[in-house]
Parts: structure tokens; sequence; C-alpha cells
């Protein structure tokens, strides 16, 4: 396309360029548009390309040759002529290429967006928001993905026997995540209809994840599940803890096991623990995605905010809850990754 700008200066200098300075200048006239095209990409490099302009349109101003007089007659008929079909051809054979390129590119968009989109509602699908209460407990559940298709999961499954609730985060963000997670919900759920204990059912994970994802990915985990003949169980697989709010003292605990996250190394032993609940109590189950936002300062909302919005808050609806967290967290600073909260309470 910019190589017909040699050719259009060399009508109106009426073919004063001899044919070796006319090729330089239609070549340069092309690279250098094609140049300032690529640094649109990069401004930080736009300087460097100006004064990379100046010096070599000098050095071809002295190195190319003298211009000629100007042409009279049949000889500048026959100049503009050539330089006018010049210009003609670049500009279709620009087009045509331009095209095909659109068009090209228009179809791998419209491929790539679709099949995102497609993701993204079977995420949706996978990763539902929960509002229930299953027995003497209330639930209240949102995961938040910071692209199209996330890589976190929030679950809670009822069983004759009682209930599990749990969140999943599986390392890193967009559609290969979303793969996994997936996964991790088939298996989990997989394993839970045969009534399976968390450590048993961390256990089993880490068998069925280890083959079916690439070597640096894994799953970090927390849950808690509860049976009415052994009580109220937690587990956690390299997660945050589980923040415990005790309505009796207005304190907060935080429940950890150091344990490591799912799908690492082979042959792994995972445990769950005891812990016990009174009415009023309450579970908050995050991923990192809620307590890594940083603020213009630097400074990160971490698990302290969360804490000092339960103290708060914590005796609130579990939905008005929900939203407080949320909006303080977005409040604080950009979502960077993919968001989960899972709130559990024990009402009677």
């Amino acid at each position: 396309m910019f190589l017909s700008t040699g050719l259009l200066a060399d009508i109106s200098r009426l073919g004063s360029d001899p044919p070796p300075r006319l090729v330089m200048e239609m070549v340069f006239s092309g690279a250098i548009a094609v140049a300032y095209v690529l640094v649109a990409r990069r401004p930080r490099w736009l300087p460097v390309l100006v004064i990379l302009h100046i010096g070599l349109s000098m050095a071809m101003t002295r190195f190319a040759g003298p211009r000629t007089a100007p042409l009279t007659g049949m000889a500048l008929v026959a100049r503009i002529h050539a330089d006018t079909n010049g210009v003609a051809v670049a500009l279709v054979t620009s087009f045509v290429l331009l095209s095909n390129f659109v068009q090209r590119e228009g179809t791998r968009y419209i491929r790539a967006h679709t099949e995102i989109r497609l993701a993204a509602d079977i995420h949706r699908l996978l990763v539902p928001a929960i509002s229930r209460r299953i027995g003497g407990f209330e639930f209240q559940g949102v995961s938040l993905a910071s692209g199209d298709v996330g890589g976190d999961l929030i679950d809670l499954v009822e069983s004759d026997s009682g209930w599990i609730g749990y969140v999943a985060d599986v390392s890193g963000h967009g559609v290969g995540s979303g793969l996994l997670m997936g996964m991790v919900k088939s298996a989990a759920r997989a394993q839970l209809r045969l009534a399976q204990p968390l450590d048993r059912l961390l256990t089993s994970l880490n068998d069925v994840l280890l083959d079916l994802k690439k070597p640096e990915m894994y799953v970090t985990f927390a849950g808690l599940q509860f049976d009415r003949t052994s009580g109220l169980q937690f587990a956690i697989a390299g997660h945050h803890p589980i923040l415990h709010y005790r309505s009796a003292s207005s304190s907060i605990e935080e429940l950890s096991l150091p344990q490591l996250p799912i799908a690492m190394f082979p042959d792994r032993a995972y445990v769950a623990s005891a812990v016990r609940c009174e009415p009023g109590d309450l579970f908050v189950i995050l991923t990192d995605g809620l307590t890594e936002v940083f603020d213009r300062h630097d400074r990160e909302f971490g698990l302290d905010g969360v804490k000092a919005l339960l103290r708060e808050q914590a005796t609130a609806p579990l939905d008005r809850l929900q939203a407080a967290l949320v909006d303080a967290v977005r409040r604080h600073g950009p979502q960077n990754d993919d968001q989960t909260l899972l709130l559990i309470r024990a009402v009677v």
C-alpha cells in the first residue's frame, strides 16, 4: 500500500528521480510505514523509530544519487503513465492482501470467540452460585472468574448422612485451568456418590488427577463435611485456612492443616480434622483471588481485611455478608485472579 508513496512523490517531482533512486524511495516508504504500524503496539519504541526515520532519510538523500532535471514532453507522459499504473497495481494488490488477511483473521477470531463463549457457558454450569439450607446449616457462595473461564471451583453436595461444601483452586486461570477444574468436579462428584470422607476424597482426587494435567499444574482445596454420626470435619490441601467465626466469643480462628496441594506428587495420604461449632458460628472458605488484591499503594487486602469485615458483619444474612465482602475487595483494588467465596453458618 505504501510503496505507492514513492511513485506519487515521483509524479510530483515530474520524474526527476532516476530509476535506482525511485526504487529506493518506494522500498523505504513502504518499509517505514510497516515499521510505524508495528511500533504502534509498543509506543515506548516510537522515539527510537522517529530518530531512525530521520537518519535513514538523510542517508538515502546522501547515497541515493542526485536527481535529474524534470522530464518534459513524451518522456514525462511515459513516466507519469508508468507511475500511475504502478500506484494502481500497488493499491489493488494491497487491497487483495488486506482482504484475505481480514477474512482469515476474522474467521480465526470468530472461531476462537465461539469456543471461548462455549467454555464460559460450561463454566457457569459447572460453578453456579450457591444459596441453600441443609438441616441446621445455611450456605451462600459465588465464584467470579477473572476472565471468560475460571479455574476456581465451588461445590455443595448433599448426601443421606449430611453434606460436604468445598472450594478448589486450580493453579493459573483461563481455559486450561477451567478444563482441569471441570475434571476436579467430575472426579469429586464420582467419589462423593460413594459417601467418601474428606481424607479419602482428597487422596482419591490426588491419584486420579495426577495423570490428567500438565506437570506444573496443581489444585488447592479447602472443605467442610458434616456427618450426623461423626459431626463436622475440615480438610485443607495447600489452600488458605478456613476462617471460623465463633458466635459465643465473637472471635475468629484459622483452621489449617499442613498438607500439599492435590496432584503435585503421587502416593500422598491426606487427613481431615474434627471441628466443633455452635449455633451462630460461621465458616468462611475463600480463594487467594479475594485476599491477594492490592490497592494503588501496593497494600494487600489479605486475610486481615476479611477478618475485619467479619467482625463487623458476621451476624448479617449470608447474602448481605457475601455482597459486602465482594464489594470491599473490589473497592480495595482491581481483580487479577478468580475470586471464590463459600459461607457456611450453623443455625441450629
